[in-house]
């Protein structure tokens, strides 16, 4: 699956040469907790790639790699919050410029267009990508019952942090 991405992604592009930067190690975390409850989670296993000829950015995560505090809290995530089954990963698909990312992000099946502050630098022959920034979880059809509405904030914080190797070292 990751490989059909990065095929999908490279392909996109109309150059392939040294340009090209990926990483499948890539960090998201998200944190939806209110005063009452700490909903955070992380995964270190996301894919991104990068064209620096095109400034085309491609991120993509699969929702069951997401680990918690707590194996229930992670549970409740997948069957019932994001429906893992049904809907197995998030990806955004856009473009970097200028201290920002847009583009289209997809999560539970919705795809909203978002541009939000980013950095990517090139450090070491690689670059680092770091963006941090808020949805509205009702935006992408995610349902909050109301027996938990005060344990689960409405929105959820997004943080990425990817360094993205050359494709040809």
């Amino acid at each position: 699956m990751k490989k059909l991405l990065l095929t999908a992604l490279l392909a996109s592009s109309t150059i392939v040469s040294a340009q090209q930067y990926l990483t499948r190690e890539a960090r998201l975390s998200f944190d939806a907790g209110s005063p009452l409850e700490d909903i955070e989670a992380f995964t270190e296993s996301g894919s991104a790639v990068f064209d620096a000829s095109s400034g085309k950015i491609g991120v993509q995560v699969l929702m069951t790699s997401f680990q918690f505090k707590r194996a229930l809290m992670q549970e409740h995530f997948n069957e019932n919050y994001v429906e893992s089954e049904k809907f197995p990963k998030a990806s955004f698909k856009g473009t970097y410029n200028e201290g920002k990312v847009t583009g289209a992000l997809t999560i539970h099946g919705v795809t909203k267009e978002i541009s939000v502050p980013a950095t990517l630098i090139e450090e070491n022959e690689n670059f680092v990508l770091t963006t941090a920034f808020d949805i509205i979880l009702a935006e992408y059809n995610v349902e909050i019952p109301s027996a938990v509405a005060d344990k689960i904030s409405k929105t959820a914080s997004i943080q990425v942090q990817a360094t993205l190797k050359s494709v040809g070292k």
